[in-house]
């Protein structure tokens, strides 16, 4: 774990603060992929007990507020609008990210490129607020389809710094494809790498983001989709608060340290280590248990 450093006001904080902000504006999403967690999920965060879709939005008013104290925590860093759920949904998305820009911050784009096909005023407007894009590709069967949808989107989107997300439909031997196993996800075999846990890895992801979920829940990290960890809630408490409360901070340092005994789902969580122990040990590696991949709510 690092030394304790100032945050942007020159005050000395337990752990820095987090280098991207992810406010999710809107729940819903128009996918249901086999690799992403919410297509699993009847916790009623973003599907309900029937599988169908939650349709709610976090008011404008509270999110430009969370842009304000981030800023007023001097950050200015990256700023997404997505979760678990497609940003550009949300018609308030463009006035959003100039929002961030004109606090000083990055705005940040991560679409599956469904509204944005074929819509050029829209990518237009994108390319002037945003300087970072990722597009995740995920309708291909071959390396030329792959290629050809990256040509695509280059001349769509010729003047932001363009990334890619490629999962394809086919196995992962046969077409390059990044999806990774993840916790509350069933193993399927295009994944492109071993279903392993790691039982005493350290963890250092919960640092880099602040992620607030559609409803203000604080999730702990990307695979938190159900607020398993309790952090608390941006309409209650402000964001300096929950960053830096006892629990948070508490829970940081022992991923760091790989202790992952006291949480449920980080003893599942197949992600690779971010990192070697902190004091030389070696990593354990097991199989993921084959329940792992429950509804969300049941690890919480």
């Amino acid at each position: 774990m690092s030394q304790p450093r100032p945050d942007g006001l020159g005050v000395a904080r337990p752990i820095p603060l987090f280098e991207r902000l992810i406010v999710e504006s809107q729940a819903n999403c128009n996918r249901a992929c086999w690799f992403c967690p919410r297509t699993y999920d009847r916790s009623g965060k973003y599907l309900d007990s029937e599988g169908d879709a939650v349709q709610h939005r976090m008011p404008t008013d509270a999110i430009l507020h969370l842009l304000d104290q981030a800023r007023a925590l001097g950050f200015a860093g990256l700023v997404g609008f997505h979760h678990y759920s497609e940003p550009l949904l949300d018609d308030r998305n463009i006035p959003l990210a100039w929002e961030a820009r004109n606090r000083g911050m990055a705005p940040y784009l991560h679409t599956n490129g469904d509204v944005l096909r074929r819509d050029d005023a829209l990518c237009r407007e994108v390319a002037r607020v945003y300087d970072h894009v990722v597009v995740g590709l995920y309708d291909y069967d071959t390396r030329e389809e792959l290629e050809e949808a990256k040509r695509e989107w280059r001349i769509q989107l010729a003047d932001v710094k363009l990334e890619f997300s490629p999962i394809g439909r086919a196995s992962a031997r046969l077409v390059p494809s990044l999806v990774a196993p993840r916790a509350l996800v069933p193993f399927d075999s295009r994944m492109a790498c071993p279903d392993l846990i790691f039982v005493n890895a350290p963890c250092h992801r919960p640092l880099v983001r602040m992620i607030v979920q559609h409803d203000g829940e604080m999730a702990h990290c990307c695979e938190d989709l159900a607020g398993a960890f309790s952090l608390g809630n941006v309409h209650r408490d402000s964001i300096e608060s929950l960053w830096y409360s006892e629990r948070h901070v508490r829970i940081v340092k022992d991923l760091v340290a790989g202790r992952r005994e006291g949480y449920p789902l980080c003893q599942v969580c197949p992600l690779p280590p971010t990192g070697g122990r902190p004091d030389g040990g070696k990593i354990v590696m097991l199989p993921r248990p084959r329940t792992a991949a429950a509804p969300s709510g049941s690890l919480a």
